[in-house]
């Protein structure tokens, strides 16, 4: 059975109310009418069938919130809140259909007006579960290879330390070694575990510092102190490991020299500088088609990011830009 009031100020025909009903059936999403006070009055053919609801009018009138678990109730009040204000709201969540299959849902709510007052709501919930349970698989995997990432620091360290036993001048490089090895390892754990905790001053110096040598000076400049989300955590950390890498390769951290990392925020885009000179010249500045350079560009613009460098005759200047960050 389909409840769906109509008001007159919607100028909508009996054959009009008709077709917008077989539009919204159409739709594979959940899509609900709600009234002023969240509660049910409508929900289209498909969103009953993805909700396992045999009989609509069991649940009609019922408080929306209340058809969700408890943990996510907090979710409806306040969306239903800001809602009313204007706001157009969306959230994740798993709710269990009427048969108790659990499924998370992408939700979107605004409300709406008749007659300049307050008519109610209108929710469209997409199945995402197949999206959630391919993202927890591949949670999964990193975390593992991340484990084991982890274990291989620590048996290098290990063997390090067994064939330096005895020898004084090996001992002080393998205790250096492991201390740089534990740090790439903590930099590794921050990455994965970071999302929106992650702070970026404590970030960049987690993905960094374990690389610094004796002869390569290591500064960071201003930092905005703000929070970043996983996507932006992810990219910074592939980016900055490679200019890492290939600095020990061909420059600074190879060699005499310095790398300065700075940063600066203005509310829209997020800027990260790295600056580095060294005692060597550089030899070829034509890396455009490199896999290195061609991997940070597609991280990045996989973020919506965006990537430069600038050659100079000892060394280079690089930033990352990320126009969404949180």
């Amino acid at each position: 059975m389909q409840v769906l009031d109509l008001s007159p100020e919607t100028a909508l025909a009996p054959a009009s109310s008709e077709m917008l009903l077989a539009i919204l059936d159409q739709s594979p999403d959940c899509i609900k009418i709600l009234g002023a006070d969240g509660c049910l009055t409508y929900m289209n053919r498909n969103g009953q069938c993805a909700m396992e609801i045999d009989d609509f009018c069991a649940i009609l009138g019922q408080e929306w919130a209340r058809l969700w678990p408890e943990e996510s109730r907090h979710l409806i009040t306040s969306g239903l809140a800001d809602a009313k204000s204007g706001a157009t709201v969306r959230f994740q969540a798993p709710c269990p259909t009427a048969k108790g299959t659990i499924k998370w849902w992408d939700v979107t709510l605004r409300s709406f007006d008749t007659g300049g007052e307050l008519g109610g709501f209108i929710s469209i919930s997409r199945d995402i579960t197949e999206l959630m349970l391919a993202r927890e698989a591949a949670d999964a995997v990193a975390a593992e290879m991340s484990h084991r990432l982890r274990n291989a620091y620590s048996m290098a360290g290990i063997l390090m330390s067994a064939f330096a036993k005895g020898d004084p001048e090996k001992e002080r490089f393998t205790s250096e070694m492991r201390t740089r090895l534990g740090s790439l390892a903590a930099a590794q754990t921050l990455q994965q575990n970071g999302g929106a905790h992650s702070r970026l001053p404590e970030l960049l110096k987690a993905i960094v510092s374990p690389y610094a040598t004796p002869t390569c000076t290591l500064r960071f400049g201003a930092i905005p102190d703000i929070e970043l989300e996983q996507a932006a955590v992810d990219a910074l950390a592939m980016v900055l490991g490679e200019l890492c890498v290939n600095s020990a390769k061909h420059g600074a951290l190879g060699a005499n020299g310095e790398i300065v990392v700075s940063g600066e925020h203005d509310g829209a885009v997020l800027r990260i500088t790295w600056s580095e000179q060294s005692d060597r010249t550089v030899q070829a500045i034509s890396r455009e088609n490199g896999q290195g350079m061609q991997l940070m560009r597609r991280v990045l613009a996989a973020r919506q990011g965006e990537f430069e460098i600038d050659w100079q005759e000892k060394g280079l200047t690089a930033e990352l830009r990320f126009a969404r960050i949180g």
